[in-house]
């Protein structure tokens, strides 16, 4: 098979797709992105033909004026630039593919498979991206409401859904002759939806739609090694404190490391700090106490930390569930909420607590539970094994090689 893969997002989005595109070459199939611009140097590197979809997500997020936590700047956005964009590129893309599959804010794959009258895969990496009871909508931060409220909240957003992107879509579904949409939620559901997430650590819900299928995580076997500074860093004992924010480019990120950085030497441990695209290793100095790095490989470093404090993506997130390692969760958007909710339920950490609340004495609070109660520890270690066993990405290529031989 000839597959085009059209990521949109930030590495959390990219990066578990690298996996799937390494499992499908070992299947022998041939494999093209369409992805973010600031992604393709990466994914050319890995060995994959990529095409630009013309935005780069890295530089958008640091935009001045680019809200990412503003559902009016995210609504603003995604019917005035995204969605034109993405049609067009996906479009100049799929020619001679014979299957595409979409991950991440991804609304013009479906379309383009309709035009193309191509079987088209959906990809998620959370189950708050599957309507269910189980969880809210994404831009719902509340995680605790009764089942029958999820499942309200659901419904209410299929027409703000509509009132987002049905427009949008329809104008560039006119320009390919497709006939208009009704409901765009109808219309994404209409596709096989795969979700690459852990089982246990993030089940999908007995009510999920059907045509959604649960593949466990798909994890980066990408050959990786951690630099000699941070070997020597890591040999410290009583080990260090993991800080890192991912793709989040909020103002006040920098004061939050800060703050972390207090916390920490309170409680007499040393910190990485992964700068990640916020660039805190540019506004902090490496000392005898901390470690600045760029980026890291979670895989290496993350087992051989105290804690791991971070934002909640779904893919730091699963690396330390796989780790063993205790995590302390400050969600900023979206997904997060949902992971920081299940590292409290699963008892691999303290309750999370969102961004805007955080200090130093909150953080020494929270990073004092995770370095020394015994439950925590002790969940977090009995979780790690089943899921560090687990690997999605076998599952997902025999779910997509049955989508294609069924269409």
């Amino acid at each position: 098979m000839r597959i085009l893969l059209a990521p949109h997002g930030t590495r959390g989005d990219v990066q578990p797709m690298l996996a799937l595109a390494d499992a499908l070459a070992d299947r022998g199939h041939i494999v093209r992105f369409v992805a973010p611009a600031n992604f393709v140097p990466w994914i050319d590197a890995r060995g994959f033909a990529a095409r630009s979809n013309g935005i780069d997500v890295e530089e958008l997020f640091r935009t001045v004026g680019a809200d990412i936590q503003s559902f009016r700047w995210q609504a603003d956005y995604l019917s005035r630039v995204l969605t034109p964009q993405l049609f067009d590129s996906v479009a100049a893309a799929s020619a001679d593919v014979d299957l595409i599959v979409g991950a991440g804010v991804q609304v013009a794959g479906a379309s383009i498979a309709e035009w193309r009258d191509l079987p088209y895969c959906n990809v998620g990496f959370c189950p708050c991206v599957v309507p269910s009871c189980e969880a809210p909508p994404p831009l719902v931060k509340t995680q605790t409401l009764p089942k029958w409220v999820n499942g309200l909240l659901w419904q209410v957003g299929r027409p703000v859904t509509n009132l987002l992107l049905r427009g949008p879509i329809n104008t560039a579904r006119k320009r390919l002759a497709l006939e208009p949409l009704d409901s765009v939620m109808a219309h994404l559901l209409d596709h096989t939806l795969m979700v690459a997430a852990d089982r246990d650590l993030a089940p999908i819900g007995e009510d999920a739609p059907p045509g959604t299928v649960q593949t466990d995580a798909w994890i980066d076997r990408a050959p990786v090694v951690l630099d000699s500074h941070i070997e020597s860093f890591l040999r410290l004992d009583p080990p260090p404190i993991y800080i890192g924010f991912g793709s989040m480019v909020a103002r006040d990120l920098a004061a939050l490391a800060s703050d972390a950085i207090v916390a920490a030497r309170a409680l007499g441990r040393s910190v990485i700090v992964a700068g990640g695209w916020s660039g805190l290793d540019r506004h902090l100095r490496d000392g005898e106490d901390i470690c600045v790095v760029d980026a890291v490989p979670h895989n290496l470093l993350l087992p051989r930390v105290a804690v791991a404090v971070h934002h909640g993506g779904a893919g730091t997130t699963t690396a330390a569930a796989r780790a063993g390692v205790p995590q302390v969760v400050l969600p900023h958007i979206l997904d997060q909420f949902y992971w920081a909710h299940r590292v409290e339920v699963l008892g691999l950490g303290p309750a999370g607590l969102p961004v805007e609340v955080v200090n130093a004495d909150v953080l020494t609070d929270r990073i004092s539970i995770a370095l020394t109660d015994p439950w925590v520890r002790n969940a977090a270690a009995a979780f790690a094994p089943g899921i560090a066993a687990r690997n999605g990405v076998q599952a997902a290529v025999d779910n997509l090689e049955k989508l294609r031989a069924e269409f």
